[in-house]
């Protein structure tokens, strides 16, 4: 009986040690079947699988019967006689050795190959060919990566065989007394031996140096050299045509070693090998001559032909020739008239900032101490019939920044799983106080919009798993003095069975999920919650945009993220961060209550967004299929725009005489900072009419390079454009003020810059928001936000002044309203917004305005103080009104 439990026991112990180490296997299928991409997981899986198998047993083979040749051949000519056991025994250990070998080698090549052949069977074309190979380009991003890194592994493969048979050489040489020294092919049998297989060896590896060769050729579209990125002068008419000699030099000289060896004549392998390392470093030499000598001095003339080629290609890898160009005459003559007609615009300049804005969300609207804003996104909604910009931003749980002593398994896991809601600002307006103006706002959410399920399961912030449906209910959001609850009716998680119990408490090393008793079967346990990483483990093989933004949409938030393709192997292209090629082809939705992941393709002419597409089978929905509610928010991304506005300093220069002499070479505009260092302006979204309708842009404005004033100005399109890119040209005869330009008007003008001095020296800090420079008309509108905020303590940063400059004009007032009468005596003021302060904000505004009085009362500022103590009483006068 004794034996028999022991047995059990060991039993037991080996299925746990098996269970724990494919855990995160069977969790994985798991997770993949509950989002609805099994096809994904299993696509990767069985891709591997096949490359993993056949390459095994290839390897294995290729490596035993090798080892097991050369073992068998030495001994037999050395005079060694084994009887049928020590052969076994011998043989059995070189099988396990070769099994080893075999086991480490086969992984490596199935990790570094398996996607390439994916592509390689799967790649698109990109219908553009190469202009020296006349090869798709498709052939150099799918298909020559995976031959190139073929190749390289072969002759690694023949120079470790190598090296191990001249070891295995070597060794019988010492074991029989003889030296390395003075040896030759024919000396005995053993040398014979070994210089058959040194014969192979060579006769190969030349072989695959002639392919190394022939790849080399075909890179030159990659090359450094010359004036620009790609096959240059020298590279077409000297180093590819002594490569073309080297490659058949490789393949005659294979033939002249390989029976040179056999034969056991020296000198005409030495002089073989020999010419070929001449001729290789004659190619180098020859090439740096004719690069020094003919084409430098002359490289206008030689080099032109190509520096287009680089022009054209780079410009069509980064998505900028269809980039349409419209020159804008700044006259600024705008009248009362043209005020009035763009007043949409104008209604949508905005004034408020991510940092602050982000600032007071978390201070007046997180309600408790467990919920966190993680930053804040603009986007624009329809409301009362108009299009507006808006901040918009999750209010997530953050477990983390409770009381230690609150952070336990059951609160964190069971109990406090979701957070709540979100607050939406206008991005044009504030309170009377500098406090952003709430559109959306508090626990359970008010305000113009609203939403069926608030509950963030899905966000930024958290990515530990929770357990839902268990016996005891989930705290929903804060009510009163307590809170209230509910059960998660949504689609997500997988089912605890005991099963799935014991499989995740091996998976995560948490046994709480086997002890506790609140998990029952019918609970369910949701993993990879935050919304990047879920995303990002469906699909590694897209790059994401680093900011995710929430939208209100229908009975519920989403977050949209998006997601780019690059490659750094298109021909001609110039490389930038690494890349030279990019597509924004992906749009990914994340439902914030359910999970769910939706990748649509928004770029049906992106070759490598295709390329994904037949590789994992219906991972891609059609744009068109996108609900009308979230199209109406889609954005171009952020990352891919600064890249393209990157490259686009340069590159859009399309006369190739200019582009060499950098007559026209532009700058993504810049601002100095206070130390004197300089710091590149953000791109800005912003709701403007530059065509018939107001619409949703992302801008950005180019300086003449290492110079101030602004020459153009870039904008992507969204809404029903989304995707195109519109550029507009100031005149090149008339000096455009640029953002740092403005800024030194700003520090300039007397009442400005006094105001703003004497402001920094009340205990309190300024604080610039960024430039938002606006088009209307022939004419050009510069706004920047004014920010104060009092040191020490949270105070709040208060929206206090906008500074707006038009021609020689440049205003500071109250809001923007306010600037535009004075600049233009037009009586147009904003949009008005109701302004609401409930009794939470107008407190902590009560406090910090208390904080600021006693501080200025302590340095002796007693018009401040008296200031502050109005400010208090005005204050304390719309509590008592509140409160009524």
């Amino acid at each position: 009986m004794k034996g028999f439990i022991g047995k059990l026991l060991i039993i037991i112990v080996i299925l746990l040690i098996l269970i724990s180490s494919i855990s995160g296997f069977l969790v994985d299928i798991q997770w993949f079947k509950e989002v609805g991409y099994l096809n994904v997981f299993f696509t990767s899986f069985k891709a591997k699988l096949l490359i993993f198998i056949p390459s095994f047993f290839v390897f294995l083979i290729a490596i035993y019967f090798y080892a097991k040749f050369l073992a068998k051949n030495y001994l037999e000519i050395g005079g060694m006689v084994y009887d049928k056991g020590e052969i076994r025994k011998r043989n059995k250990i070189i099988f396990y050795i070769s099994l080893a070998i075999t086991l480490i080698i086969s992984f490596i090549f199935t990790s570094a190959f398996w996607y390439r052949i994916l592509e390689y069977v799967n790649g698109e074309n990109f219908n553009i060919n190469d202009p020296i190979f006349n090869k798709d380009i498709g052939f150099f991003v799918f298909r020559l990566p995976l031959i190139q890194a073929i190749l390289s592994f072969l002759i690694t493969v023949v120079l470790v065989l190598a090296i191990i048979s001249f070891i295995f050489y070597a060794f019988e040489r010492a074991k029989d007394g003889l030296s390395l020294i003075g040896f030759n092919f024919r000396q005995n049998p053993k040398s014979r031996f070994f210089g058959r297989q040194l014969a192979y060896f060579a006769a190969l590896f030349l072989i695959l140096l002639s392919g190394v060769f022939y790849i080399r050729a075909l890179n030159l579209v990659y090359s450094p050299r010359g004036v620009a990125f790609g096959a240059s002068y020298t590279d077409v008419h000297v180093t590819l045509p002594l490569l073309k000699v080297l490659i058949i030099l490789c393949i005659i000289s294979s033939f002249i070693i390989f029976f040179s060896i056999l034969r056991g004549r020296i000198k005409p392998i030495i002089y073989t090998a020999a010419f070929i390392v001449l001729f290789i470093a004659f190619e180098g030499i020859a090439s740096f001559v004719v690069e020094k000598i003919i084409v430098a001095p002359n490289a206008r003339e030689k080099e032109m032909s190509y520096l287009e080629h680089n022009i054209q290609y780079t410009r069509k890898a980064f998505g900028l020739e269809n980039i349409k160009e419209i020159d804008f005459d700044v006259k600024n003559d705008l009248t009362s008239k043209d005020i009035q007609e763009n007043k949409n615009t104008i209604d949508n300049i905005r004034v408020t900032e991510f940092s602050q804005s982000l600032e007071v969300f978390n201070q007046i609207q997180s309600i408790r101490n467990y919920y966190r804003f993680n930053d804040v996104d603009i986007d624009r909604y329809t409301i009362d019939g108009r299009l507006r910009q808006v901040f918009i931003s999750a209010r997530e749980l953050d477990n983390s920044l409770r009381d230690p002593k609150f952070q336990t398994w059951q609160n964190k896991r069971l109990f406090y799983t979701h957070g709540y809601g979100a607050v939406m600002s206008y991005t044009n307006a504030v309170t009377q106080t500098g406090l952003p103006q709430f559109i959306v706002k508090d626990i359970p959410m008010s305000g113009r919009f609203n939403v069926a399920k608030p509950q963030i399961y899905f966000g930024e912030i958290n990515n530990d798993y929770i357990i839902i449906n268990a016996k005891n209910n989930e705290i929903d959001y804060p009510y009163g003095s307590g809170e209230k609850e509910t059960r998660y009716d949504g689609k997500a998680g997988i089912k605890l069975n005991p099963l799935n119990r014991l499989l995740f408490a091996l998976a995560y090393g948490d046994f709480n999920l086997i002890l506790s008793n609140n998990i029952t079967s019918d609970s369910r346990i949701i993993l990879h919650r935050d919304i990047v990483k879920r995303v990002r483990k469906i699909a590694p093989f897209l790059n994401y945009d680093e900011d995710p933004y929430l939208v209100m949409a229908g009975d519920r938030f989403y977050w949209i993220i998006d997601a780019y393709t690059v490659t750094n192997r298109f021909p001609y292209s110039e490389p930038y961060y690494g890349i030279n090629y990019i597509r924004n082809s992906v749009k990914v939705v994340v439902d914030a209550y359910d999970g769910r992941v939706d990748f649509y393709l928004a770029d049906k002419n992106d070759p490598i967004a295709l390329t994904i597409g037949n590789i994992y089978k219906g991972i891609f929905k059609d744009i068109k299929d996108m609900p009308e509610e979230l199209k109406k928010h889609l954005r171009y991304s952020e990352d891919v725009f600064l890249i393209q506005s990157t490259v686009y300093e340069k590159y859009h220069m399309k006369n190739p005489i200019s582009f060499y002499n950098s007559e026209d070479l532009w700058s993504i505009a810049r601002y100095k900072n206070p130390d004197g260092s300089e710091r590149q302006v953000e791109a800005v979204y912003q709701v403007m009419k530059i065509f018939d309708d107001e619409e949703f842009l992302l801008t950005i404005p180019y300086t003449v390079a290492k110079k101030e004033n602004m020459v153009s100005w870039l904008a992507a399109r969204m809404d029903k454009n989304l995707g195109e890119m519109v550029l507009i040209r100031f005149p090149k005869e008339k000096a455009i003020l640029g953002p740092q330009q403005f800024n030194s008007r700003i520090n300039t003008d007397i009442q400005i810059s006094s105001l703003i001095t004497l402001l920094n020296q009340q205990g309190s800090s300024v604080i610039l928001g960024e430039t938002n420079i606006i088009p209307i008309k022939n004419s050009l509108l510069y706004v920047r936000p004014l920010y104060l905020k009092a040191q020490g303590g949270k105070s709040l940063p208060e929206l206090k002044k906008v500074i707006v400059n038009y021609g020689d004009s440049i205003v500071m007032e109250d809001n923007i309203g306010l600037a535009i009468q004075k600049l233009f005596a037009a009586q147009v003021p904003t949009t008005p917004v109701e302004e609401e302060e409930d009794i939470k904000t107008l407190i902590l505004r009560a406090d910090d305005t208390y904080k600021k009085a006693i501080e200025a009362q302590r340095q002796g500022d007693w018009a401040g103080y008296g200031r502050y103590i109005k400010e208090l009483e005005n204050i304390l006068t719309k509590l008592k009104e509140k409160s009524k």
